[in-house]
Order: C-alpha cells, then structure tokens, then sequence
C-alpha cells in the first residue's frame, strides 16, 4: 500500500534469475551465525551458490533463509526443487532436476517425475503443521497459511495430468505466450530480436570472450525449449513444463530468460585446473556444450552441499508467498510486538488477504525479525529504492558487518555516478544519514567486482536498456567494544530538518514538476513511458522512520514542513494530493491538521442526506471501497494494450460541476481486487462492514475491481449526495498523451455519485482490516544518544542544513558526567583531535580520558574544528561532511579493518575461503584462454586515474595519483605472475627508495578465480620487512635472491606504500583459517595496520607461518622466509563506478561485436576516412582499432596498448 497500484495488464514471469550469483555470507566474519532475508528473492541461485561456498569453511555457521516473492510460482518452483534435491540422496536425478527448473521443454520422464512428486508434497501439506512435522519440515519451513495455500494451488497446476481437451488448451496457451513474449521482445529490441546479451555477464571476467557464443546459446535455448544441443535430446522434449508456464493469462515468460545468466561461465573461458569441479582441461575456446556444462555442474555442486549442509542441521529456509514491503512491516511488528496479526498490512497490493505470519515461529522467537543480510534484488526498480530502503533498514542489526544489498537492473539514468542521488530523492549524505544507513562502496571508492566489465556487456546492446549496480548498504562505521550497537540519535533545528524533507519529497514527486512535464512533452515518442513509485503514503512513511532515528521538536518540524510543501508552487498536482498527506500523517499519530484534530460532525452535511448522517460516531477518517464494473473498465484496458503502457491507478473524491465550491481530492495510496462483494450490516450504519470475494483471474476475468482507500471524513461530508467518487489516472505527460482522447481531461475511467450505495461503499476501515496499517521505524532504543559503558559521558550529534537542504556539517558533543575529569578539564588540561575514521575521531585529554566522536557520514578531517566548554564540562567536534567529489580522497579507507568486540573486522573487502576457490591453469601463457587479463585488469582504473597514468603532469590529488600508481603495481604483479605480459615471476618485491628500500615480499602460489565477484584473486604469503626480524632472515634474504626465485621489484613512491601497508590487513583477515591469540598485537596496540612506518610491524603475529604444506614448492630460503610470512589474498582494487567514471575501454580493440555492427571511425579523432578519403587503417597488433593516420594511431598508443589484443 505504501507503493502505488499499478494496473498490471501485463506482467513477466521470472521463473530464474538473470543476473550471477553471488555470495550472501561474503561480507560477513566467519563462524558467526546468519541470519538472511532475501526480498524479491527469485530462484535459489544465491542461496544454493552461499552454501556451496560455506560447505569448505572449517567452522561451518548456522543459516537460516527467510524468502520472499509476490509470485506465487516462483515459491512454489522453489520448494519443488529443494524438495527434489533432498530426496536425490544419490544424485541420480542431477539432470532431470535440471530439466525440471530450467527447460521449458522437458521429456515425458522429467514430466513424470514432477507429477509424482507434486503429488507427495500435497500429500504432505494439509496443513502448516503437517507440512512442518515432514520429511522437509525441519530445512524448508512455510512462514503462513494462505502462503502454503497458495503454493498447493501451484503445485496442484504443476502436477495435473492433462488429457484430450484440457491438454489441448493448455498446449494452446503455452504456444500463445512464448509467441507473445517472442513478440514483445521484437517490439523492445528490433529487428528479428535484436541482441539478448545480459547472459555475458555470467562470463565475466572473460565477458567478451563470451558475447557471441552466449547469443547463439539464448537463441537456440528460446527455439527448442532447452539447453541440450543432442538432436535425441531436443527430439525427447515433446512437453511443455508446468513450471514455466504462468496460470495467470495476462502473464508471460519475460523474452530475456536465459538459464546460464544465474551461474559462473568465466569459468568455461578461463583454464581451471583439476580437482575443481568446474576444471577444463583444453586449451580451446570452449564450445557451446562446454559453456552448458559449466553451468550444469555448478547445479549440481550446489545441490550436493545443499543437501550435506540439511544433513547437518546448518540450514532452515522461510517462504513467504507476497509483498516484500508488506512483510518488512509485518516483520517490524513482530519485532515490536510479538505478532503480526495487529499489523493490519495486507500481503500484497492486488488482494484483500490480511497478511498474518504464523505464530508458532514467529511470537516465539524462533525466527528472526531482525538480519545480518538483507537482499532486495532489483526491487528498487519497481518500488523505489526510498520505500525499500525506508522499509528495510530497521530491519538490519545494528551491528559492524550487517549489510543490506540493493541491486539496479533498469537503465534509468545515464550512468552509475548519475545513479545514487536519484534513487535516492535527495543529497546522499542527508537521505542516507536519516536512514541510518552508508553506501559502502561509495565512500570507500572501492569495489569487489569490476564495473568494466558490466560496461563491455552493455556497450555490446544495441538498446541498452540495463544498467547494473549492486549497492552494499552498512550502518554508519562504529567500531566498539559491543557487538550490538546503537545508532546515534541525529539532532535537527525543526526548520532545518523541515527543509531537508521538503527536498526530499520535491524529488520524490518530481513527475508532478511543471518544467519536467513539458520537458517530458518534447521527448521522443519513443522515450520509455515511466511509472510512478511513490505517492504522499510513502512520503509518510519515511517521515515515521525519521521521527524515530532524529531529536528535534517533532509538532514545530511538521507545521513548518506542511506550511512549505504547501507554499511551494513547483509541483503541479500538489494540492490535489494535500488532503492525502495531511490524512497519513494524522493516521500515523506524526501530526494532525486542525480539521482531523476532532471527530467531524454530521451537522456541516446538509441535513437528511447522506449514508453517515446515522452513524453513532463519526471518525476523522473512513474507508471508500469503490466498485468498477467490468465493461466500464474495457475503454482503459483497450488503450492501454493498444498502447502498451499500464499506468498507475487512484481514487479521486470530486465536487459536482454544478457545486459553487470547486475542489477536487485524490488518493494514490489504494488496494485493489477483482471479485464480488460480500457485505454485514445495515450501510447506513457505522458497524457496515464488507467482504471482497476474489476473483483470482482478475485482469482476464469478468468480474468487477474494487478499489479501497482512506479518506478524511469531513471531504465526504461536503457534499454528501452530489460529490462524485472516480477511478482515475495520475496526471503525467505520458497518461494525458495516451489515454485523455479516451478517458477525458480528468482521466477518469470510472465515476459515480458519492451517494450510489451500488458502487460505493463506506466502512471505518478497509476491507478485513481493523485498524489501519502499521509502520513502526526504528525500535525503541536503537536510536539513543551514546552513553559510554562507565557513565562518564553522553554524546550526541547535531546536523547543520544549509539553504538547499543539504546536511553541511555534524557537531558531536559529548558531556562530561565524570567529575574528576570535569575538574581536569576546568583546569585546563589540552584537547587534542585524532581520526580514525572519516567517520570516528577521539578527542583526547591530555592529562584525562579519550572520547569517541562519531559522526552518520563521512566528514573531512581537515575541517575538524573542537570546541571546549570548560566551565559546562563539555566538548564538541565540528566539522564539514564529505560531498560526492571529496569521496575519491578520504585518507586511509580504501579497505578499511577495524577491532569490533574485540576482533579484527573487514568493512568492505569481501570474505574469501580461499582454499576452494578453483586454481586458474597459468601453464600455457600464450593461450587464447587467458587473454582476458587484457581487458579485465585495467578496469582497475578509473577514467582520471587513466589519464593521469599516461599525463603525470595532469592536476591531482596525492590520494589519488597513489591509487593509480598502487593499481599500476597491483596490474605488474597480476601480469607477471601469469607471464602473460613479460617475464614471469612469483616472488615480488615493494621497493621504495623513498623508504629506505625493500618495504614487504610477495610469495605468489596460485591464481585463483572468485566466482562471486567474478574477478581473479592472488593466493599468496606477505612477509612486512622490519627492522628487529632482518638479523634472523638476512640469510633467507641473501638464498632466495641467489636464485632463480629472485624477487621481481615493484618501485613504488612514499605514498603508494602506506596503500600497500593499510591493505596487509584486509588481504589477510578476508581469508584467514586461523583464530587471533590473546596476545594479538592489534589488540594490545589498538591500531590495524599495526603501523605504516618504515621497518615497523604491520600485521600481527597471529597468522604468521600458518601456511598450507604446499603453498608454494621449495627454494631457497623458503623454509626460513615462510615462518614469518602471512598467508593473504590480493584482489584487483576495482574504482567504484558510483563515485568515478571507470575507464573507457570501448574500441579498444575488446568491444564486442555483433553482427551487422561496424566501426564508427577513427578512435582518436572519429573521422570515418583517412585524409585522402580511403578506408581506415587497423592497429598492426589486433586488427580491430582503426586510425585515420600514423599520428593517431601514436596519441593512442599509450592507452590502447594496455588492452591490445594481440
């Protein structure tokens, strides 16, 4: 409800992902137990591909799942399929299970199969209960009734023998929707299709390797309904499958479907070794069946540790059939309550079923309400990053590593850098500060996985309609002794936090601004139609969460913010929607206009008429249930078919054309159903209530719709007989152009008079509720000010807003309690600042304690400012917040590691169990198979950091020309290991002259291939020189540079070293098999790295000489070396595409072509000829860079030689 109703004529089934999967657990410490919600959760791509990767982890944790989709089906597949694999105890049904979950077409043994097996889970399903005390009740639970219901229902599709008749029809059905999705594909995409490559990123890092082979794979997997390219094979898959054919008949197979884009094909290009399941021996490109057989034996590998994790008692999964913003909700009642009965949240936007989880799990405690990992998918792209984000945050425990992902799937913006601050509907640091939540990546400028690669896959589509971004969200840094922590209550000015949300909610209505809609009026007719994503209820929504994470005069705030939401004029609908606001803000006890401060009388109607005149007592606010009949809605459903576009869909409440008053009402926050009505009591009376009866063919279907929603009383009131009540369509440039011709200026698609007592309905709530909806924000008690263990001090923190409602800066204040050190402050004792963070300062006494400052959001150290109050006993921290251009050159947080409860704890650098990552065959240099190190690597840098690479005398940052020249370094070591480029080598040496000379050596023994973030990774040793360790290892020293296992040296400035040094740390503790000891020096000296100055220690001790047997063979001077050296894992350092441009490898000779395409012209200059008119010229070495003259082709050198395929 807290997301607008959209009129789903037609609706994609998704039945399996289409993007990677991807680690769950990777971003949080070992051993710890995992709690995981997966909204939008899809297949079990994630799931499956998690537990494979814990399956090798010594210390194997607790998961527990809970799943969530709106579509019924894919609960359904789901439960099917782990049903399936816990009983394959044997592994005989590997590939009929495969058939089953990704072939639309499938044999009559896959068919039977599915017959009998629905049969048994119906057999076993009666009820939650008997379905919980199953064979599969204990790993695979159902969280509620109608749920498991609506499950059965699908299960009992899936199963149906069909004969005759019945067997036709549905033959005929399923022929008409692949047709259909076939058709609409041809409609998006041109052509015969156009070109369906969103598989390659499956590939990466090899994604280019792989454009053209996956394109033919999709194309032939949509013409024969399977991944089998065995002509028996194809021959044999005489059925349709049940499981991928929707029951709802305005549903179809969305045309991108592609059964390889969930798994790891970078693993079919690049050479793994034995004994990785996923080894591949040939030194060729692989085939169409190898890039098939890659991801069929991933399946089955998950299957295999999905069932040995059951067997062990390590894994439980939920399943929730519905809404994901509805059960946030429900799961924050719960947390708050008890139960979610008195939510009053129904479990989606298209029925009245009230959503109620099942006590037996949930008001005991036994499953959780608050989680370590919260996926959304790509959920923001249909309901908008605010309402998930608003919904999901008090969700998240408030804990170091607990990280909530978003993803972005639709190409909405330009690029990634465009991205954060409109998804988002205002300045990052203030939206994301009053959700109380940090964009990891963002201001760490850091990323896993390679946003290169993701724009090799899009520049190959000729539509471009995607654009992918994984957002990790954490909560703001606090590294503490507590492992639980509170999240700092932020303090406001009223006026100054009511501009800040004035901001916000401009944006969120943006569509409503009158320059963007004529701005929308010149676009192209072409240009994708968008729909709408919030409406005032979500607006309201969020001012719940701020009301519980923000200290300020909350009634002062409001007034002052209604007042200027209703001053501005920019917003073109606004007023239309102020009955709207000022109802939710009253309904959710934020704030009450003086008109809904007292129950409404009956008196202000003309006396005699209307049905509340005989009601006992009036409320402020009533329900309006709206009955559309079926051939009234035909004209809307026409055009919007004909169209192909389905807009949103409200209530409007309208004075009669003849009324001297004119005002017009409407309500966007509705709930809809197809069906009849059911009604108890008199109508005229206030104990009227109402029962929808569900019509479950809804938009195919004949029966009516029913739209409900809040309003005030006192509207109803005005004109009780000649008011009118319309289903209508939000104003925008694209609902006025399509649908006024026929709809009218009002874009009403139905109206009748208030007083039809046949269409309409008015009750004190809606429909099966019986009280209005809750929305419970942060806990109480999560948001406090901080109070140090010892009650010596109380901090706070207060934000500045400027005059565009931006938070400028933060004040931490902290009160001194104690009064010994309030007396050595009066004595005047020194204050002293230090960062250890952009977001955690301390402020030191000299002759007294230390203080945390800390702050939501970064800040600029060099803004810092304290202040003291001697005679108050206090002292404050101000100082400026970080903006977007100041995020590339925060000091030391590229990969921060920090003691959280007493342990090393990694923030952004994703957990590695390195020793089961597949071993990449470095053994033939020269082969095509590892060309990708060509393309892949230099996505490391970003476009500046390019620039500056090949211009050292470009301005720049020193923070930044240190991170070009650290991934220059890092680039070398990948290189040269490989012997791919230049000699090979696997000890290297960080030389600084700068320094003082060799700073650390490299032990390189493998390279290894990380699925999850789909990028290589080096398995190696680190040995940090110091100066109290050279007397024992100088011998070791002099061996191995005697051999021919001599260091290769690595020269690097100053700068770049304290990079290398600050990186140790997170290299080692992402990976690390071993336990700290009590006497860690990171604990006994507070710091990670321990330090960064020149022969210093930088890692602890802990981890030293704990190494595999095998590591590496030997040499001389291994044996001594190694007992100091610690084992890490060094990754590329990726630019994050949200903060800097990456670096533009685009006709660099790795573009991938598709047929038809041609070079558009000189890569320098752009021209399409030489000078004398004659065709271009290609570069010597890849044949595929054109140059209109040798001058060009010398500017471009320096660049493009990095990415030359030769």
């Amino acid at each position: 409800m807290l997301a607008p109703v959209i009129a789903n004529l037609v609706q994609f089934f998704y039945p399996i992902g289409n993007t990677p999967a991807v680690s769950l657990t990777q971003d949080l410490p070992p051993k710890e137990k995992a709690d995981i919600l997966l909204l939008g959760c899809g297949d079990l791509r994630h799931i499956l591909f998690t537990i494979n990767n814990e399956q090798e982890v010594r210390d194997q944790r607790q998961l527990d799942f809970t799943c969530c989709d709106v579509d019924t089906a894919v609960i359904a597949r789901n439960v099917l399929l782990l049903s399936l694999v816990l009983d394959d105890v044997e592994g005989a049904n590997e590939d009929t299970i495969w058939n089953l979950f990704y072939h639309f077409r499938i044999d009559k043994s896959s068919l039977d199969l599915l017959q009998s097996q629905t049969a048994k889970l119906l057999s076993l399903s009666d009820s939650l209960d008997s379905w919980h005390q199953s064979q599969y009740g204990s790993h695979v639970k159902i969280c509620d009734r109608i749920s498991l219901e609506r499950v059965r229902g699908m299960w009992g599709f899936y199963g149906a023998k069909r004969e005759g008749n019945d067997l036709s029809a549905y033959k005929t059905k399923v022929e008409s929707g692949i047709r259909k999705s076939q058709e609409y594909k041809k409609a998006v995409l041109g052509g015969k299709g156009g070109n369906v490559v969103t598989s390659a990123r499956a590939a990466a890092p090899a994604c280019l390797d792989a454009m053209s082979d996956l394109g033919g794979l999709y194309n032939d997997y949509w013409e024969f309904g399977t991944t089998d390219s065995d002509p028996k094979a194809r021959s044999d898959a005489t059925e349709y499958n049940p499981m991928f054919t929707p029951q709802d008949g305005n549903m179809f197979l969305h045309y991108g479907i592609d059964p390889l884009s969930g798994f790891h094909l970078g693993a079919a290009y690049v050479p793994v070794k034995e004994p990785s399941p996923l080894a591949n021996a040939s030194p060729q490109k692989p085939t169409g069946d190898d890039i098939v057989w890659t991801a069929r034996n991933e399946f089955s590998s998950w299957m295999r540790s999905f069932r040995a994790h059951c067997v062990a008692g390590l894994v439980k999964l939920r399943f929730f059939a519905g809404d994901a913003v509805a059960l946030a909700y429900a799961l924050q009642h719960v947390r708050s309550t008890g139960s979610s009965k008195q939510a009053n949240w129904y479990r989606d936007r298209y029925h009245f079923e009230p959503l109620e989880l099942n006590d037996e799990e949930y008001a005991n405690g036994s499953a959780p309400c608050v989680f370590d990992i919260i996926d959304t998918s790509n959920l923001i792209d249909h309901l908008g990053a605010l309402n998930m984000l608003v919904a999901t945050s008090p969700l998240l425990r408030n804990t170091f590593s607990a990280t909530l992902f978003s993803e972005k799937l639709v190409k909405t913006h330009g690029d990634h850098k465009e991205l954060l601050e409109n998804i988002l509907c205002g300045d990052l640091t203030t939206v994301s500060s009053l959700l109380g939540l940090t964009p990891v990546e963002v201001v760490t400028n850091a990323a896993s996985f390679s946003s290169g690669d993701e724009a090799f896959v899009m520049g190959s589509s000729k539509t471009g309609t995607q654009l992918f971004a994984r957002i990790a969200w954490k909560r703001p840094m606090n590294p503490s002794a507590t492992a639980e922590k509170s999240l700092a209550l932020i303090h406001f000015d009223p006026a100054h936090l009511a501009n800040a949300l004035l901001q916000i909610y401009l944006k969120m209505f943006a569509d409503e601004d009158v320059t963007q809609l004529l701005a929308s009026m010149n676009k192209t007719p072409n240009s994708r139609p968008s729909v709408p994503t919030y409406h005032r209820a979500s607006f309201v929504a969020l001012l719940c969460l701020v009301e519980s994470r923000v200290k300020t005069d909350w009634n002062q705030m409001m007034t002052a913010l209604l007042e200027l939401i209703d001053g501005d004029e920019r917003l073109a609908f606004s007023h239309t929607y102020t009955q709207e606001l000022n109802l939710w803000t009253h309904m959710m006890g934020l704030h009450s206009v003086e008109i809904l401060r007292n129950h409404p009388s009956a008196s202000v109607a003309p006396q005699g008429s209307g049905i509340l005149q005989q009601w006992q007592r009036i409320p402020e606010l009533v329900s309006v249930t709206l009955e559309v009949p079926r051939d009234r809605l035909d004209p809307f459903i026409k055009e919007s078919m004909k169209k192909g576009f389905t807009s949103a869909i409200q209530g409007t409440l309208q004075s009669s054309p003849q009324s001297e008053n004119q005002w017009q009402n409407m309500f966007a926050a509705t709930q809809v159903a197809f069906g009849s009505l059911d009604s108890k009591g008199a109508q005229s009376s206030d104990l009227y209530e109402i029962e929808i009866r569900e019509d479950e063919l809804g938009w195919s279907g004949r029966s009516s719709m029913f739209v409900s929603f809040y309003v005030p009383t006192w509207i109803l009131l005005q004109e009780p007989e000649t008011a009118t009540v319309s289903l209508s369509l939000p104003h925008s440039a694209h609902t006025v152009a399509a649908f006024a011709s026929t709809l009218g200026q009002n874009l009403s698609v139905f109206t009748t008079k208030q007083q039809d007592s046949d269409h309409v309905h008015i009750t004190k709530t809606l429909p099966n509720q019986s009280k209005v909806i809750s929305i419970d924000g942060f806990a109480p008690g999560v948001a406090t000010n901080e109070i140090d263990p010892q009650g010596n001090s109380e901090s706070t923190v207060t934000a500045s807003v400027d005059n565009s409602g931006h938070i400028s800066s933060f004040t931490s204040h902290v009160q001194i309690l104690s009064e010994e050190t309030k007396k050595v402050l009066q004595e005047g004792s020194k204050v002293m600042q230090s960062m250890r963070s952009p977001f955690n300062f301390t402020l030191s006494l000299e002759r007294g304690p230390k203080y945390a400052a800390n702050f939501p959001a970064p800040v600029l150290s060099s803004t810092a400012k304290i202040r003291v109050a001697r005679k108050s006993s206090f002292l404050e921290l101000v100082a400026d917040v970080a903006k977007s251009n100041d995020w590339p050159n925060l000091q030391s947080f590229m990969y921060p590691v920090y003691l959280d409860s007493g342990s090393p704890t990694v923030w952004n650098m994703p957990h590695l169990n390195i020793a089961s990552l597949p071993k990449i065959d470095l053994s033939n240099t020269s082969s095509e198979r590892l060309n990708w190190l060509k393309y892949h690597l230099p996505t490391m840098w970003s476009s500046k950091e390019s620039a500056l690479k090949f211009n050292p005398s470009l301005p720049a940052t020193p923070n930044l020309r240190a991170k070009a020249e650290f991934k220059d370094s890092l680039y070398h070591m990948f290189m040269g290991f490989t012997g791919v480029q230049g000699k090979h080598a696997s000890v290297y040496a960080i030389n600084s002259a700068d320094e003082g000379g060799v700073q650390m050596l490299f032990f390189l023994s493998e390279m290894r291939l990380d699925l999850s973030n789909r990028t290589p990774v080096l398995d190696a040793a680190v040995l940090p020189l110091r100066l109290d360790l050279m007397e024992t290892i100088l011998p070791s020293l002099q061996a191995i540079q005697g051999s021919n296992h001599a260091p290769a040296a690595i020269s690097t400035p100053k700068s770049e070293v304290k990079l290398w040094k600050e990186s140790l740390p997170a290299w080692s503790e992402r990976s690390r098999s071993w336990s700290h000891k009590s006497s860690c020096e990171y604990l006994s000296r507070g710091a990670i790295p321990i330090s960064t100055g020149f022969g210093e220690r930088v890692l602890c001790s802990c981890g030293e000489g704990k190494l595999p047997k095998d590591f590496m063979s030997d040499f001389p001077g291994w044996k001594g070396l190694s007992k100091y050296a610690v084992r890490v894992s060094v990754s590329p350092a990726f630019t994050s595409a949200l903060v800097e441009s990456p670096l533009d490898l685009s006709g660099s000779g790795f573009t991938a072509k598709t047929p038809n395409e041609e070079e558009s012209g000189c890569q320098v200059c752009g021209a399409p000829n030489k000078p004398d008119g004659s065709d271009l010229m290609n570069c010597s070495r890849c044949h595929t860079t054109k140059y209109c003259s040798k001058d060009c082709q010398k500017k471009d050198w320096k660049q493009h030689k990095l990415v030359c395929k030769a």
